[in-house]
């Protein structure tokens, strides 16, 4: 199925250039989403849950760590469970959309190597499989909204365009990272140490309120104000402008990049593989 649906979409691909790749790929939804859902299939073959696997660890990870980390932290667990959910579900997509971003071309050398589309398809294969697996762990903040009796407004209506967003920012950012680490090998343990790094210097498990005079840590964190656009809107509380200046500043300034990056570098990229 999948080769079938690559080969019906190959010959409206194979014109495009380094000017277009971006636009390109992401318009090829047909092909990028069949391999996204192939890679899901292949990896949960004969499971008995699947995917929904993460959905039971994610539920899990929430209820241990929130019932430790709120003795620890001092937070009342009605507030600080749906916190620490939606800040581990959005957490563990940008961070995984970045380790396999490295790998976008490198995993993808053979159809690289076999046929002209866009660099941009495989990696919109890799953010499209890691937002599914995004979509199967919300049930376990949802389930958290109603049981803790969290309120829910018209804040709610952000949600899907917050998810959007996100979805963007893993394409830019994959492209770039896919690009220099098919270029320079030595950046990709680079990155996975780095993502270590943020995780702690990101209100994920800790709000910013504990900081007090040193909330400016976050405040100027951009994964902060990514990871706010969702869990601002679930938690029933008004989404700060910085936030949504924060994430289209760097959606219109990644994508500048990617294109600027994948003009100078996409015919070169196939000889570095």
């Amino acid at each position: 199925m999948t080769s079938a649906t690559i080969d019906r979409s190959k010959t409206d691909l194979a014109s495009h250039d380094g000017r277009d790749d971006l636009i390109t790929g992401l318009r090829a939804v047909r092909v990028w989403g069949t391999l996204g859902w192939h890679d899901i299939r292949q990896r949960y073959r004969r499971s008995v849950l699947g995917p929904f696997w993460f959905t039971l660890s994610t539920a899990i990870m929430v209820v241990v760590l929130g019932a430790l980390y709120s003795e620890l932290l001092h937070q009342d667990i009605h507030e600080y469970l749906p916190f620490l959910a939606i800040g581990l579900v959005v957490w563990g997509f940008l961070s995984t959309v970045a380790n396999e971003g490295c790998n976008a071309f490198i995993g993808s050398a053979y159809l690289i190597k076999q046929m002209r589309i866009p660099l941009t398809v495989h990696v919109c294969r890799i953010v499209w499989r890691n937002f599914v697996i995004l979509l199967h762990s919300l049930p376990v903040v949802v389930v958290l909204l109603v049981v803790l009796q969290r309120p829910m407004g018209f804040e709610l209506l952000l949600v899907p365009v917050a998810l959007l967003l996100l979805f963007l920012q893993g394409v830019w950012l994959s492209a770039v990272l896919g690009v220099l680490c098919t270029r320079f090998r030595d950046i990709q343990p680079i990155v996975s140490n780095l993502i270590q790094v943020a995780f702690f210097f990101t209100p994920v498990m800790w709000s910013p309120e504990v900081l007090k005079s040193r909330a400016w840590v976050a405040n100027y964190n951009p994964l902060y104000h990514l990871i706010e656009l969702v869990r601002a809107p679930l938690m029933g509380r008004p989404l700060l402008w910085e936030s949504w200046a924060w994430s289209l500043g760097m959606l219109v300034f990644g994508f500048a990049f990617a294109h600027l990056l994948m003009r100078r570098t996409r015919n070169r990229v196939p000889y570095w593989l």
